[in-house]
């Protein structure tokens, strides 16, 4: 296994929840910056009490104190590029946003809505204040098939219905969108954005690979977010690579055998030599 090699000054932030299992949230953030050779800095934004087999409890913390880590981290080490994940309520989006609103780093959301299996978890206003507030501050949001239809009311259905959720989600102010759309005819389907801005529905951008059968899969959604954030901080700012990089990563983490927990196993990301990350 390479050595980590971390680049000069190349530094992000994750404002995000944690998971004490250590398989998604800021603890798998972290690892993934770490593993990239990026510094990585966190803002816990609620507490879970959640293992590979279940969640069964959340706690959301004061927007305040939120806002006051915010405010160290911010104030004293500015990062390169920034991650949001769990947020947990219409406040913290309200006060995330403001908060980031004047940062002159790249921002990737990760918006954590609905679980990959479906599951709702969280209230229509949250959807709303990530609407109103913190997409417009999105260099790229990375929602799965039900956050994007959560997100713009679109049907995910076919080629058509994903670019057209694309678009709704640039019109929100997202810069640049990749939906991770799931398994298709046995391969895992993530769909981008066209290069241009103002280009027409139809030229969103398929991404292929192969669906592994395997269990390794907690944790991936925060592990692809948080790839594409710490290539942003290495200095990386070309969406397609970003999102190719970060899809070939996960596909390399959920192949690692890890055989930990007795659920959903968490995927592993690697080390690379700072070669191989840049």
């Amino acid at each position: 296994m390479p050595a980590i090699q971390f680049s000069p000054n190349a530094t992000a932030l994750t404002i995000a929840g944690s998971d004490p299992s250590g398989g998604a949230g800021l603890q798998a953030d972290l690892k993934t910056f770490q593993q990239l050779g990026v510094y990585g800095m966190s803002v816990i934004t609620l507490l879970t009490v959640q293992n590979t087999q279940a969640v069964t409890h959340v706690e959301v913390l004061p927007a305040s104190l939120i806002r006051d880590q915010l405010n160290a981290v911010l104030t004293d080490i500015p990062p390169r590029a920034i991650k949001t994940g769990a947020l947990g309520s219409a406040d913290v989006v309200r006060t995330v946003s403001e908060n980031l609103k004047d940062v002159s780093c790249p921002v990737v959301v990760d918006p954590v809505l609905v679980s990959k299996h479906g599951h709702v978890l969280v209230t229509d206003d949250v959807v709303e204040a990530y609407r109103t507030h913190l997409l417009p501050l999105a260099f790229m949001v990375t929602p799965n098939r039900f956050e994007a239809e959560r997100l713009t009311g679109i049907t995910l259905s076919d080629e058509h219905s994903v670019a057209m959720a694309i678009k709704r989600l640039q019109h929100f102010g997202a810069r640049n969108v990749l939906i991770k759309l799931g398994e298709v005819s046995g391969r895992s389907h993530h769909w981008m954005n066209g290069e241009n801005p103002g280009s027409r529905p139809e030229e969103a951008r398929l991404f292929e690979s192969v669906r592994m059968p395997t269990n390794n899969t907690h944790g991936t959604g925060c592990i692809l977010a948080a790839t594409i954030t710490a290539k942003l901080a290495l200095g990386e700012t070309r969406p397609h690579e970003l999102a190719a990089f970060a899809i070939q990563r996960v596909s390399e983490a959920v192949a690692v055998n890890t055989h930990l927990g007795h659920g959903i196993h968490p995927a592993e990301i690697r080390a690379m030599s700072r070669g191989d990350a840049t």
